[in-house]
């Protein structure tokens, strides 16, 4: 990764810092053709673009792009679209303020709604959030709604990486 400078990245690539959107400048190799967009989209649903043997993210390449420097943390994506690689909507954060701008509930007693799982012990909906390395319980709520609400005024209070 540190062998591609911006200088080469942008002689391959046409960056649209408002779309985010690459296109090859010129062939370089392969199947690419001046002018199309480049790169595709992996199974976790983010842009990479293959150059000199090496594929990369391609919200890391925005941030070299731009601003000349690799990021020195992970990019986060604002708004929480993967595909979303308009310089605006990225950020160059620690791993831990990237984990905490989290927008979709996972795990399967969730109902959806991130704060919200079902306690089974008491057919309630229970939410907590990690502050510190800590599991903090906010309480039992009777409706996963009341759950993810307590859940996420928590979080834009504790959590520095939060855009909610």
């Amino acid at each position: 990764m540190l062998d591609l400078t911006p200088e080469i990245l942008r002689g391959c690539l046409r960056y649209d810092t408002s779309t985010g959107k690459f296109t090859w400048k010129r062939r370089t190799g392969g199947r690419a053709t001046t002018g199309v967009a480049a790169g595709s989209v992996t199974e976790k649903g983010y842009l990479e673009i293959g150059l000199g043997r090496k594929i990369y993210k391609a919200h890391r390449l925005a941030w070299l792009y731009v601003y000349g420097v690799w990021p020195t943390g992970e990019i986060d994506h604002i708004d929480g679209d993967k595909l979303n690689n308009a310089i605006r909507n990225l950020r160059d954060v620690p791993r831990r303020a990237n984990q905490q701008n989290q927008r979709k509930a996972l795990g399967a007693r969730t109902n959806g709604l991130l704060g919200a799982t079902h306690h089974k012990a008491t057919g309630k909906w229970r939410s907590r959030l990690w502050v510190d390395g800590r599991n903090i319980s906010l309480g039992l709520y009777e409706t996963a709604e009341e759950a993810h609400k307590a859940y996420i005024e928590a979080k834009r209070k504790h959590h520095e990486g939060c855009t909610l």
